[in-house]
């Protein structure tokens, strides 16, 4: 196929990107779009989640394809993925499409764990740190009107009490009958993850899991807070800014600016990886919708 060469301007660029999980792709004038080698793309981390214990954690590695390419991305099949606490090393084993899973590992509060992947002659790793959560006080829904600017339907709260003296990263992420769900818009970096910054301590009542995805009667809805890292925090703020969109597990391109991945290629440091391996402790709650 002849190679396109074409100028972007990133704002442009990024208007056109829609994505799963998110990455580093370097834009500069008279990109060669059509014959820029493959990266890794990295998209998982650790979750510790005592209400719904996972049967495993998981970790999904592809390839970026070509930016004009309308496929999904190729998975890796033949990497050697490992998790390492400092003292034990777990295996993540391959069970098809890209995705390394080991059923041992159960992530534990205030400790860095570090992803090592070799993969195609070269080593990547990435560390980040699990930080404790703190539980719902209450988990409840309230009716809303809809109006020119929000649709109608029944929106997921709760009230917490967020540590005192202690810097906290939050992520909140809701799910429709077992469906992550989320609206495509760059407000998500104000409204999916926040910090306690000017509420270190405080009792938080009636905060929004997610203030765009209303529930209807009969629906399951289910909400989540992560704790999280304030490197994973600083990542998803530029991943929401840039795209508007982003979720829990696979998929998707990545957008076109810059976003600092934790992991490095510790043998050709100029081929870095996309996505972030993260840690988060996650405190969760379901209801049915009633009237």
């Amino acid at each position: 196929m002849e190679t396109i060469k074409r100028t972007f301007k990133r704002n442009i660029l990024a208007l056109g990107c829609i994505l799963v999980f998110a990455c580093e792709t370097d834009v500069t004038d008279d990109i060669d779009l059509a014959s820029s080698p493959p990266k890794l793309v990295i998209q998982g981390g650790l979750e510790r989640n005592v209400t719904s214990p996972l049967p495993q954690q998981q970790i999904r590695l592809t390839t970026t394809n070509d930016f004009l390419s309308d496929e999904p991305n190729p998975a890796v099949t033949e990497a050697l993925v490992s998790i390492t606490d400092g003292t034990t090393v777990w295996i993540m084993d391959h069970q098809g499409n890209g995705i390394y899973s080991n059923s041992d590992l159960s992530p534990q509060i205030d400790v860095t764990y570090t992803m090592t992947i070799v993969w195609d002659g070269e080593t990547y790793q990435g560390s980040d740190t699990l930080n404790e959560v703190p539980p719902f006080d209450r988990f409840f829904t309230e009716f809303e009107e809809g109006t020119i600017f929000s649709p109608e339907g029944y929106f997921l709260k709760f009230d917490t009490t967020d540590p005192a003296n202690i810097e906290n990263y939050y992520y909140y992420r809701a799910f429709r009958n077992g469906e992550f769900v989320i609206v495509p818009d760059p407000g998500n970096a104000q409204i999916l993850i926040a910090s306690d910054e000017f509420s270190d301590g405080q009792q938080i009542i009636g905060a929004d899991i997610n203030g765009e995805v209303p529930f209807q009667v009969g629906e399951r809805a289910t909400g989540q807070q992560l704790g999280i890292s304030e490197e994973y925090f600083n990542y998803l703020f530029q991943l929401f800014t840039q795209t508007g969109n982003t979720g829990i597990n696979f998929g998707g391109n990545p957008p076109p600016a810059t976003i600092r991945s934790n992991i490095i290629n510790l043998d050709t440091p100029s081929r870095r990886a996309v996505g972030f391996f993260y840690t988060a402790d996650v405190e969760e709650d379901t209801l049915t919708i009633t009237e």
